[in-house]
């Protein structure tokens, strides 16, 4: 029987630009395991005593050198099988908004990194999931349709 495991984090990062809103994605190093060499965005695990909302954020630095002018939780969840482990993943879901100019910063997790117009995202994104959750962040969050979206609100500066 598979278990279910909640120890990690997933982090959209999107900008708003004239033409809409773009999503990054990071380029994981061809050393990175079964994922490596995959266009993704910033995924991390929870240490001990750290919250996801701590983790998210940490990740988030280390991953892009980004500190976001707002963060949100996103009312949906990451949920996947994972064959060779035999478990069922489940990961909490954030959104990260970056000034247009930001310049990502990258650990060694990464090699490279793009951001795509939300036109894009259906071709450019491999998971289901992950174009799930954008949906509902450019419909909730970036167009500000969600009427939860000051519950949602974790930080703006």
């Amino acid at each position: 029987m598979p278990k279910i495991k909640s120890n990690r984090i997933a982090v959209y990062v999107y900008r708003k630009t004239p033409a809409g809103p773009e999503f990054l994605q990071l380029l994981r190093a061809s050393e990175q395991g079964e994922y490596g060499g995959i266009w993704s965005i910033v995924y991390g695990g929870i240490k001990s005593g750290e919250t996801a909302v701590e983790a998210a954020l940490r990740e988030l630095r280390e991953e892009t050198g980004l500190k976001p002018t707002a963060f949100h939780q996103v009312e949906f969840l990451e949920m996947f099988y994972h064959r060779g482990r035999d478990r069922v993943n489940v990961l909490p879901v954030f959104a990260a908004a970056a000034p247009r100019n930001h310049k990502v910063v990258l650990n060694d997790e990464h090699t490279d990194f793009r951001w795509v117009p939300s036109a894009d995202v259906e071709k450019s994104f491999l998971w289901r999931v992950q174009r799930q959750a954008i949906a509902i962040i450019t419909e909730d969050i970036v167009s500000a349709r969600s009427l939860a979206l000051n519950l949602l609100k974790i930080q703006s500066d």
